[in-house]
This record gives C-alpha cells, sequence and structure tokens, in this order.
C-alpha cells in the first residue's frame, strides 16, 4: 500500500508555521481570534495572551501539528483535557453542548 501524500491543502494551511517567529506569532492570533478569543472548551472569553493552543488529537497520540488540529483553550481546559479524547473529556467536564461541539468538529475536518 502506498502511504497518501499530503494535500495542497495541508501544505498552505501550514505555510505559516514553517515561516518567520512574526509569521507564526500571527498565525496563533489568527487562531484565537477566528473562535472570538474563545475556549472552545468551557465557552469563556479571554484576552489573546491569556488563551494557550491546544491539539484537538494530541500529538502524544499521533495527532499533527495542523491548523486543523489546533484550537484555543483556556490553561484549565488544555491542563485538564491532556491527553484524554476532547468530546469525551468535555462531556463529562461540561455536559453536552452541542453548539461547541459543532463547532469543533467542524473545525477538525
Amino acid at each position: 500500500m502506498t502511504p497518501l501524500l499530503p494535500s495542497p491543502d495541508h501544505y498552505l494551511y501550514n505555510l505559516i508555521t514553517m515561516t518567520s517567529p512574526e509569521a507564526k506569532r500571527l498565525w496563533r492570533r489568527a487562531i484565537k481570534e477566528h473562535f472570538n478569543c474563545q475556549c472552545v472548551y468551557c465557552g469563556e472569553t479571554y484576552e489573546l495572551h491569556e488563551l494557550t493552543l491546544d491539539h484537538v488529537h494530541p500529538r502524544s497520540l499521533g495527532g499533527e501539528d495542523l491548523t486543523s488540529n489546533i484550537v484555543p483553550a483556556c490553561s484549565r481546559c488544555n491542563q485538564d483535557k491532556g491527553s484524554n479524547n476532547w468530546l469525551t473529556w468535555m462531556r463529562q467536564t461540561f455536559g453536552l453542548h452541542p453548539q461547541r461541539e459543532q463547532l469543533i468538529l467542524s473545525h477538525i475536518k
């Protein structure tokens, strides 16, 4: 079986992460602003500098360093989620929140 090569979109979405530190800072900011400076898990709004970026599918479990795998999260949620499955953890912690779940699902697909 021949391994699949990354798509052109993969390279376009991640080109900014392979460039200058300033571009990477702007990329991180753009992700936070795309979600209106809200933690995707708890839904609270934060200042830009208060948000971290979380890998929805943790790198330790094979998740990639792709824009489509990175979402803004408050420090508490990012730490508490750890390498747990995001949906299971989110439902156990906050209950069922279809709108926030759909927001994450539409971003990672």
